[in-house]
């Protein structure tokens, strides 16, 4: 008896693998992911400069690989021919949203969601440290009249566009304008009027453009002087306000220290309140800003309060990755679009070279010089290579300081490179006076040799004159920013800032973390592939396999009877798991089936259906020599097991060997004909054994008339033997 309760264990066990099977998979749960040639997808071909090495090549496939990789795109098919890479994309990187249980606290005011945490005491804190406070909202130059001449968002923008005005001369001077020399004593300088090679004076803006003009430049520097700046409009925000540092207890007011302040053991730090960035801020809304009074933002501040949360939107890619979640689905559905194919596509494409340069001076737009390679002619050209230019004065384009425009950077040799970084994230930070705004910026780190080159270029910057006190951060030879250094960065670590989006930082920091690509590479074309193909190959190779497991029903249960029930019923299982193990490679490890993966689930399900004949077979042979049919199933089996085992072990091996020597989907051929092959031993162990088992051990069974399973072995049972 204790013998037959293992083996219902062992069978009961199977089946509720498989009933769980079968619920996850009509829930949705369980799905597998389909390759490019069963759902379809996108095809895109990028090309190199003709003569781009082999080994440079091969870089840049690797790099896209992994940005591809970064997406969770299910089995990208990525090849290499001379100058050329081309990329599949199974399933157009479609991503879809699936809705999580979570637990959680959130600050919520006026239906938007602002930061969640799992721990209600952080929430808290962060709420008790918002408060209202006034910005400008409008900060304007104004001339000696109060005119406005310019207008910006922030007093700095101001002030810079007030630094950058020149007093200009108008224009040359007609010859009759020198024709008088008697008109001035020789030497006297003029106290008034333009000055002999000038007909009047203007003052232009940092762009060059032109404002107003004067008769003299007396008249031009007087009104620069009167001009100001000015706070033209308010707004308030609503902002997080970090709590004040406690003061040291181990001095005393006068800055000595106080010996007994270590003396008490009992003292302990209090713990320090939580902050807006120790919250998950993913999907979530910024804190309200630019209300238009201070009533309507005391209104704002006491309608957010802290609310549960139960559940949370993940968006989840093709390949099953998932790429963030929020509890707010309309802001999951951002993020889905976000991901879609489009981007993907623009994402691998891109160099993504990044660089960092000492500013050594700004010009305006017009100004003569040319943009270092900015003509296509050029770019192929080895003077133009990143490599020939990392240590030559270049002039890139990057928006003005005035923020209005575009502006030329005249910039020193490259400091450090995408090369030199360790690791870069998107996170969303702080900005603006005391905090009052959050934008997205990229954090990295950075190697030994790179931290090294960045703190010397830091150090000789702090204190340098303008612009040379700025560090120019350039991505594909364009400046998106130019930070002023206001101290030597030391830790190997800093941050990119430059106006990004939530996606655009996630999308560099995608591309530092993949490497930049060692050579510029066009898209040459981009096509869609139909899964109709792969949709009518489907159909039909489940039809083919529907039809022949019927046959193959037909045959064993005409040839085996009761046996070949048994055998029907242990390969529908084996299906059944297979499918299941294939769903959770996809949700998991980003495997996605092709057709040459179902080719080796077919070929497998012969192996299955081989290692039944096999033990079959060999139960027969017990019987003719002379063992009743109950008294041959267990010797029968052992020995058959053996053989079994050897068969699956040579065709896991060379699943393993094609695995590893392979490429593209004819890895997915020997992955699932490896892991189905070992999922037979599983199958055969624990519900194919305990099955035969115990039929073995009814006598009911074992004697059906035209059934049993002395039919089933075409021998009739022998004079008592070598019972069970």
């Amino acid at each position: 008896m204790r013998r037959n309760r293992a083996l219902w264990v062992s069978i009961v066990f199977v089946v509720l693998l498989v009933t769980a099977s079968a619920i996850g998979f009509f829930r949705g749960a369980l799905r597998p992911t389909l390759g490019l040639d069963l759902q379809g997808g996108a095809s895109v071909i990028l090309s190199a400069p003709e003569g781009t090495p082999d080994d440079v090549m091969q870089q840049a496939l690797e790099n896209i690989r992994n940005r591809v990789d970064a997406f969770g795109v299910g089995e990208p098919d990525i090849a290499v021919s001379g100058t050329t890479i081309e990329v599949q994309i199974p399933g157009s990187a479609d991503a879809t949203i699936r809705r999580r249980s979570a637990d959680l606290s959130c600050l919520e005011g006026d239906g938007k969601i602002h930061g969640c945490s799992e721990n209600d005491d952080d929430v808290r804190d962060v709420l008790d440290s918002l408060e209202v406070q006034s910005q400008p909202s409008e900060v304007c130059v104004l001339d000696g009249g109060g005119e406005q001449v310019e207008c910006f968002t922030s007093r700095a923008q101001a002030q810079t566009f007030l630094d950058g005005i020149e007093v200009v001369p108008k224009e040359e001077a007609s010859p009759s304008a020198t024709a008088s020399p008697s008109a001035q004593p020789t030497g006297s300088p003029s106290p008034e009027g333009p000055a002999p090679a000038a007909s009047g004076y203007c003052l232009n803006n940092p762009d060059g453009e032109q404002i107003t003009c004067f008769d003299s430049r007396r008249e031009a520097q007087s009104a620069k002087n009167a001009m100001k700046v000015r706070v033209t409009d308010r707004s308030f925000c609503i902002v997080p306000v970090p709590p004040e540092p406690s003061p040291s207890p181990s001095a005393s007011a006068s800055g000595t220290p106080t010996p007994s302040a270590s003396a008490s053991p009992s003292a302990s730090p209090s713990p320090t309140p939580a902050t807006l960035n120790d919250l998950d801020l993913a999907g979530a809304d910024p804190l309200p800003c630019e209300i238009a009074s201070k009533e309507k933002a005391d209104a704002a501040l006491a309608a957010i309060t802290i609310t549960p949360q139960t559940h949370r939107f993940c968006v989840i890619s093709s390949g099953g990755e998932q790429l963030g979640c929020s509890v707010q689905r309309s802001k999951a559905e951002e993020l889905r679009r976000q991901s879609g194919q489009e981007r993907l596509l623009r994402v691998i494409g891109e160099t993504a070279r990044l660089e960092e340069r000492r500013v050594r001076e700004i010009v305006p737009a017009n100004d003569p010089r040319p943009i270092t390679c900015a003509a296509e002619e050029e770019q192929n050209l080895p003077r133009c290579t990143d490599s020939a230019l990392q240590d030559d004065e270049v002039v890139f384009a990057g928006p003005s300081p005035a923020g209005q425009g575009v502006a030329k950077f005249v910039l020193g040799p490259v400091v450090i490179s995408g090369d030199d970084f360790d690791s870069a994230r998107a996170v969303l930070a702080q900005s603006g006076q005391l905090g009052a705004s959050t934008e997205w910026t990229v954090t990295f780190q950075l190697d030994s040799d790179g931290a090294d080159r960045f703190a010397t270029a830091t150090t000789e910057a702090v204190g340098a004159p303008p612009p040379t006190d700025q560090i120019a951060i350039i991505v594909d030879r364009v400046v998106i920013s130019s930070p002023t250094v206001q101290s030597a960065i030391t830790g190997g670590s800093g941050e990119i800032t430059g106006g990004f989006s939530e996606q655009q930082a996630r999308d560099l920091a995608t591309q530092l973390n993949a490497g930049a690509l060692p050579v510029e590479l066009t898209r040459q074309s981009v096509r869609t592939v139909s899964p109709t193909l792969g949709d009518e190959s489907l159909r039909e190779g489940i039809i083919a396999g529907l039809a022949g497991l019927l046959l193959l029903f037909a045959y064993l249960l005409f040839y085996y009877r009761l046996l070949g029930v048994v055998a029907w019923l242990g390969m529908t299982i084996w299906a059944a798991l297979a499918i299941a193990l294939v769903s959770i490679a996809g949700d998991q490890f980003g495997y996605a089936l092709s057709l040459a993966g179902v080719a080796g689930l077919v070929i497998s399900l012969g192996v299955t259906a081989d290692s039944y004949i096999v033990f079959f077979e060999r139960l027969k042979d017990e019987v003719r020599s002379g063992k009743s049919a109950r008294a041959a199933v267990r010797p029968a089996f052992a020995r058959a097991y053996k053989t079994i085992v050897a068969a699956d072990i040579v065709t896991g091996l060379a699943a393993v060997a094609l695995y590893l020597t392979a490429v593209s989907s004819v890895r997915g051929f020997a992955l699932t004909l490896g892991v189905a092959t070992l999922l037979d031993l599983f199958v055969v162990w624990f519900f194919k054994r305990p099955t035969i088992f115990l039929i073995a051990n009814n006598e009911k069974l074992v004697g059906l008339r035209g059934f049993g399973l002395e039919s089933g072995v075409a021998a009739e049972a022998q004079e008592e033997g070598a019972g069970l």
